[in-house]
């Protein structure tokens, strides 16, 4: 009697368990969501997440919480996320450099694609080429012309070795056969300060940051990293419509840690989109010079694939490595 009844509460503990699991997914959510962002406030992928939650905690009837856990390039957030219950109750608004931290972080403490589970993009948005005016080029194909003429002799900033707009420029020295001179700096701000002062004469940035400068003879547009031109510049041509095929956007999407249950996960999807296509929501990322996305977790995923095997591409054959 003793080992029966110890059975038959084992077998109701499994009972409620599976009960209680089968709940969550039915009745998701039933707490407040935690949303991580692995940057520090105040930036694009911390205002994407703050306008997102607020239209998603209306959506699903409980308060989304963003917690900035910057560091290390998102490592330190996503790592948060990977240690986190899957029930949903957990997410992570991520960018592009998820997928190539990967690549030029072998020994991340979590695998970037096996450890997570994609839910939707939510937003993409480009980089701006610009160089300093003193260099006498006003278009990509005029730069690249001058690069070929010059090898090696023109120089271009970023934030950092393997940083986004390092990949990007490689990408496009890959692409127009050139061989311009990475510079790399610790971040953003002094690589501007040396870009303005003509230290370096070419730099990828954000449509945002560069304004101003445009507007104010600063520094000269030649072209969008994305496919398309965007609202903030419409005359600046895509650089694929001189190197046909590039194109790099820096993407923004939702993931959840790996075993988040299936339902769980398209309900997110199918509210996400949704948001996404409201006028509101794209006005709010219009401001912040990025397009909605949306789609579903096979979309984002197959993304995600193809990133990676595009930007491995790009480390394999220029020897990139992170600082």
């Amino acid at each position: 009697m003793k080992y029966l009844r110890i059975l038959l509460a084992a077998a109701m503990g499994a009972t409620l368990a599976f009960g209680a699991a089968g709940t969550t997914a039915e009745t998701y959510p039933f707490r407040p969501i935690r949303l991580i962002v692995g940057f520090p406030a105040g930036g694009g992928a911390d205002i994407i997440a703050r306008s997102l939650g607020t239209e998603l905690g209306k959506a699903l009837g409980q308060s989304v919480v963003v917690d900035n856990r910057g560091g290390a390039n998102g490592v330190i957030g996503t790592q948060e996320l990977a240690r986190s219950a899957a029930d949903g109750h957990t997410l992570m608004l991520t960018i592009s450099s998820h997928v190539t931290n990967a690549l030029l972080y072998p020994k991340q403490p979590y695998d970037a694609l096996k450890d997570f589970a994609p839910v939707s993009l939510v937003a993409s948005s480009p980089f701006v080429l610009v160089v300093n005016p003193g260099l006498p080029v006003n278009s990509v194909a005029e730069l690249v012309t001058l690069a070929k003429a010059q090898p090696g002799r023109i120089n271009y900033g970023s934030p950092g070795n393997g940083s986004t707009q390092h990949l990007f420029h490689e990408l496009m020295n890959l692409a127009a056969g050139i061989n311009m001179t990475h510079v790399a700096y610790k971040g953003g701000a002094p690589m501007m300060t040396d870009l303005l002062a003509g230290h370096v004469q070419v730099g990828f940035t954000t449509p945002l940051f560069s304004q101003t400068y445009l507007q104010q003879g600063k520094l000269k547009a030649l072209a969008v990293s994305s496919r398309k031109s965007i609202a903030q510049l419409r005359d600046v041509a895509p650089i694929g419509d001189t190197l046909r095929g590039y194109e790099a956007d820096v993407w923004y999407g939702v993931i959840a840690p790996a075993g988040t249950p299936r339902p769980v996960i398209d309900k997110l999807s199918a509210e996400i989109a949704r948001i996404v296509r409201t006028p509101a929501f794209r006005e709010k990322l219009t401001a912040q010079a990025a397009e909605p996305v949306g789609g579903t977790p096979e979309q984002f995923a197959a993304v995600m694939d193809g990133e990676l095997k595009k930007w491995a591409a790009v480390i394999r054959q220029t020897g990139i490595k992170a600082d």
